[in-house]
């Protein structure tokens, strides 16, 4: 027993301790490396999904709706005419509305230049100086009224008091008659008056009658020409004077109801003049040839929904 007091307890080797500290370092850094392994995985696998999950909803935004394929009727179930199979003989009947009647105004139609007859003048009144006082005496167009004299001009018509049909001037004349056509040739006798005048006293006189014709066509005739040898004795009958004032009131036409007419056309040499052997004096026609003025006013004849004509059987062009 005292053996066992004076012993000495043994010491354990330090080597022991080391391993086991050496030992458990390495199991918790194993761990650790399992652990982040486990992480990083789960990271990638995150990371797939997500980008699977927007290819997937990128290909269904983009890809063509799926239509729902309707059901095959049977042979005995009646289809609706929209869905008819193609081997049916069944008549397809498209029903349309019938379109909305939008009214159409329709406008009268327009004057018509043509060639009439006696029965055309009927209503027409004639105003002017000697000449168509000649036309009056040899060759006067069908039933036609007259207004003229020897030296009248457009500077007195409407003042004169010459009488005609019983009535005391034109203005007279005028307010009382009715008439669908009236015809003005007025100018050999102005030629001596500057153009300017001329034209404002000839509009001035048109629009008065206009006033009291409301509804009649006004013919506006051309000045003729006078013949070669006349203007070579006085220049004032100038062909180049005659134009320059026949372009003026032809300006006063509206191709709507007044018209101008150029009834040189039916007395011309070729030059400008009229044919010597158409007068006596060089101005004024002689009777046999008065006719080619009238023809004239035969074949250039406005008709139009407000002054219809109807032929007579006439033509109007007796010799």
């Amino acid at each position: 027993m005292n053996e066992r007091r004076n012993r000495k307890p043994q010491r354990s080797s330090p080597l022991v301790p080391m391993l086991m500290a050496l030992i458990a370092v390495g199991v918790v850094f194993f761990i650790s490396l399992g652990v982040k392994a486990i992480k990083d995985k789960h990271a990638e696998d995150t990371d797939a999904a997500a980008s699977l999950s927007t290819s997937e909803r990128l290909a269904s935004d983009t890809a063509a709706p799926t239509v729902p394929s309707k059901p095959v009727p049977s042979s005995t179930e009646q289809l609706p005419p929209d869905t008819l199979p193609l081997e049916t003989t069944a008549p397809i009947v498209v029903t349309t509305e019938a379109p909305t009647t939008v009214p159409v105004t329709t406008e009268p139609p327009g004057p018509t230049m043509m060639t009439v007859d006696d029965s055309y003048f009927a209503d027409a009144l004639l105003i002017g100086d000697s000449r168509t006082d000649g036309l009056r005496l040899y060759s006067n167009p069908g039933e036609a009224k007259h207004f003229c004299a020897t030296s009248l001009n457009i500077y007195k018509v409407m003042n004169s008091e010459e009488e005609a049909y019983g009535y005391k001037g034109i203005r007279n004349l005028l307010k009382n008659e009715k008439f669908g056509k009236i015809y003005i040739m007025f100018g050999i006798n102005e030629c001596g008056y500057p153009t300017a005048s001329f034209f404002a006293k000839y509009k001035e006189v048109v629009e008065e009658i206009r006033s009291y014709q409301p509804d009649a066509l006004i013919y506006i005739q051309s000045i003729g020409y006078v013949t070669q040898k006349k203007e070579s004795k006085d220049p004032v009958f100038a062909s180049s004077n005659i134009k320059e004032k026949n372009e003026a009131i032809k300006a006063l036409a509206n191709g709507v109801d007044i018209f101008y007419l150029e009834v040189n056309d039916a007395m011309n040499d070729g030059t400008d003049h009229l044919p010597a052997d158409y007068t006596g004096d060089g101005v004024h026609l002689k009777a046999s040839y008065y006719k080619y003025w009238r023809d004239y006013l035969y074949e250039h004849a406005v008709v139009d929904a407000k002054h219809p004509w109807t032929p007579s059987g006439d033509s109007g062009t007796t010799p």
